[in-house]
């Protein structure tokens, strides 16, 4: 049963990782603030959307499927797909648009100096790493959402067990 579970979470938070993926590579091949922001929002509701209907797809295959048992679910798509953008993040960083990070830390650099802010070490040490640092908050960044959006998730997909038989024995 446990094999199953994580299976099934894997291949379809490989899915839900390559939807993300898609619209992480239309929006940086589209670098237009208003298209980028609808990009945002239209990622966000699509993959609630997907993460909605695989948990759907799981409550299916069980007669009780509880509030915990759709949390449990979700969340473990969540995770298997926030593994999968975290590598991702890596390669798109490392290998398919390597100018990006470059671009990043020149924007942080920029906001710091118009806000005169003084030398600060930590800033300094996280610019020297900020691809691991980039990396590790592409991995917690689905994790957390994970964590919410399958809580809210849970009780729409949750079966309801009668406290009664129906046929009043």
């Amino acid at each position: 049963m446990k094999t199953e579970f994580w299976n099934s979470a894997a291949y379809n938070g490989l899915l839900l990782a390559l939807v993300s993926i898609i619209f992480t590579l239309t929006k940086a091949l589209i670098p237009t603030t208003g298209i980028a922001a609808a990009l945002t929002i239209t990622k966000l509701v699509f993959t609630v959307g997907v993460l909605y209907y695989f948990i759907k797809q799981y409550s299916r295959e069980q007669e009780n499927f509880l509030y915990k048992n759709g949390f449990r679910y979700g969340f473990a798509v969540s995770l298997c797909s926030a593994v999968v953008l975290a590598v991702y993040a890596a390669v798109h960083y490392l290998y398919i648009f390597p100018d990006a990070l470059d671009k990043e830390i020149e924007t942080v650099l920029e906001v710091m100096e118009k806000a005169n802010a003084p030398g600060n070490p930590f800033l300094d040490m996280m610019l020297k790493h900020y691809l691991p640092v980039k990396v590790f908050g592409e991995f917690l960044n689905p994790v957390i959402w994970g964590l919410i959006v399958s809580a809210i998730l849970a009780s729409f997909t949750k079966k309801e067990v009668p406290l009664f038989d129906p046929s009043g024995e």
